[in-house]
């Protein structure tokens, strides 16, 4: 037995109406008085009236508009930010301030760019796949460009923007009144106008002729901004360095770390419950003396853990130079002459720290 539909059997009714010679207004009160909707009773006698069907229209304003909107302004502004704090990095990088930057190392800056840079790297793709895929579809469907989400979302990209360039121009003129200007302090000024300043001109131009008269404007901007960002990324990957000669960064980090390590724990041997005693307890004849090995350190020691390897599994050079002096070696994948604490600083390859019993401390 064939099963009736709602729709189905809606429409049987209109086409008994019709041949009991209603006409369509009073068939669609009798209808809307039932209870039915508007837009049901509407198809329905469309379809009884006519050879083809009524078109379904375009999703525009819909959900499926919104999402592709909302995850091109947000690979936008990832993108945007994400490249100004590159920018600035590098800027801070090619022309230091030694008042503002005492402290700057590679490592530091190396740290600086890692997120900007992987932001970058994922969400400006997404914004260019993005913006392609709703031009390619305005110009399809033309009354998507009047989408109240596109409008709503350009027109606050269009504040933000505009915002960020008052802005930019008001410190720009404070600071030329302050006598405050310096070189990287105008690039940034510059970096900032030229960001805020292209991303308001395009959906300037955009919003305002529709996506038949834009000729060439979507594909000069995104040849624009892709070589660009592209140089952005590589100067970016070059200075980060690459995922293994990071790993070797830290192997080389958790070395010195490891050799701190043992440093105090031998520290601590020789000492004993005296080492935290004030003052130093004299004479240094009074001390224990060094232990044998690295083997004895890490047995007789019971508040850490002594590493007897590095993080790759090479063993650290442990020996008694004399009395009161032993040393620690191992060998460094790189250069680092940046540590806070000079003592610390190691060519690559073998280095060995050699530490003096007559200070209870490690430096």
């Amino acid at each position: 037995m064939p099963t009736t539909t709602p729709q189905s059997s809606l429409e049987s009714f209109i086409a008994h109406a019709r041949s009991k010679g209603m006409d369509h207004q009073t068939i669609r009160m009798l209808l809307l008085s039932a209870g039915w909707k508007e837009h049901d009773v509407a198809m329905a006698i469309g379809a009884e009236g006519l050879d083809v069907a009524v078109p379904t229209p375009p999703d525009a304003g819909g959900a499926r508009d919104a999402f592709f909107h909302l995850l091109a302004f947000a690979g936008l502004y990832t993108s945007v930010v994400s490249f100004i704090l590159l920018a600035f990095a590098y800027i801070n990088r090619w022309f230091p301030d030694a008042a503002l930057e005492r402290y700057a190392t590679d490592e530091s800056f190396r740290d600086s760019i890692r997120w900007p840079l992987a932001a970058l790297i994922v969400a400006f793709p997404i914004f260019l796949w993005m913006t392609r895929l709703l031009v390619k579809e305005m110009r399809s469907h033309s009354e998507k460009q009047s989408s109240g989400v596109r409008r709503w979302l350009t027109y606050l990209t269009l504040f933000v923007a505009a915002s960020v360039l008052m802005g930019d121009l008001i410190t720009l003129v404070f600071s030329l009144l302050s006598g405050d200007i310096t070189v990287r302090f105008l690039l940034k000024v510059v970096v900032v106008f030229l960001v805020a300043g292209g991303v308001f001109t395009y959906y300037f131009y955009a919003l305002r002729k529709p996506v038949s008269e834009h000729g060439s404007l979507h594909r000069n901007y995104a040849f624009g901004s892709i070589a660009v960002v592209a140089l952005t990324i590589v100067y970016g990957l070059f200075m980060a360095g690459s995922p293994g000669t990071e790993r070797d960064r830290k192997i080389d980090a958790q070395r010195l770390a490891e050799i701190r390590v043992i440093a105090d724990a031998t520290l601590s041997i020789v000492y004993g419950n005296d080492r935290w005693s004030k003052p130093m307890p004299s004479p240094l004849s009074s001390l224990q003396p060094l232990p044998e090995s690295l083997e004895a350190i890490a047995s007789e020691t019971v508040s850490q853990r002594v590493p007897t390897t590095d993080p790759e599994g090479i063993p650290y050079e442990y020996r008694i130079d004399d009395r009161t002096h032993f040393s620690v070696c191992s060998t460094f994948h790189f250069d680092d002459q940046e540590q806070y604490a000079p003592f610390w600083n190691h060519p690559a390859g073998e280095h060995c720290y050699e530490f003096d019993t007559g200070e209870m401390n490690v430096p």
